[in-house]
């Protein structure tokens, strides 16, 4: 038994468990708009991601009882931190990016555009007044023809790193606060008692 008690060590493998679960989930269900599409992070990609995560709890739960309590508060909320920081740009990014080709709302179209459109379909938008989901239709899914090179690049990597972070940090969270909470509840060690009577 460790100094934590059998408690800690039952809620640090429950919440170990539950943490590489999240992840496993998150990177092998059906995508919604907030998560990249398959072209900028396909199956593969994902479910990698999700086995990293997986890899980075058992670490997290196997050296828990050396970091101590301290340490773990502290990966505890630096982790919360990045989740929640990925979520808001991987929101942002694949929502506001996110264009169908055909125009039909189905996931097996959506696609991610840039930031920054070319010159011609700059001049074609100011022009006709098309909304860049209108050119995308227009140039028949040839992205380069709408936004330039160097601005999808930027949207991918953006959306890439935050989708993975999102998974990695969150299922760390997970696992490092039930480590955690393990450690404050179990027993304290008893306290020896005096081996010397009053005379």
């Amino acid at each position: 038994m460790t100094e934590y008690g059998v408690f800690a060590n039952l809620v640090g493998t429950v919440s170990s468990l539950v943490a590489a679960g999240a992840a496993m989930t998150i990177a092998f269900t059906k995508r919604t708009q907030w998560q990249p599409p398959e072209e900028a992070v396909p199956l593969a990609v994902s479910r990698m991601a999700g086995l990293v995560s997986m890899i980075g709890v058992a670490l997290l739960y196997a050296f828990s009882t050396q970091m101590g309590s301290l340490w773990l508060a502290v990966v505890t909320g630096a982790s919360f931190l990045i989740a929640m920081s990925s979520l808001l740009v991987a929101i942002r990014t694949n929502i506001n990016h996110s264009y169908y080709f055909p125009s039909t709302r189905a996931e097996s179209n959506r696609r991610l555009g840039g930031d920054t459109l070319t010159r011609e379909a700059a001049s074609i938008a100011k022009k006709r007044g098309l909304t860049q989901q209108q050119m995308f239709e227009d140039a028949q899914g040839d992205k380069d023809l709408v936004w330039t090179r160097q601005s999808q690049a930027a949207v991918h990597i953006r959306s890439t790193l935050s989708y993975i972070l999102l998974i990695g940090a969150g299922a760390c969270c997970i696992a490092a606060a039930g480590t955690l909470v393990g450690m404050s509840r179990a027993p304290s060690a008893p306290v020896a008692a005096n081996s010397t009577n009053a005379a």
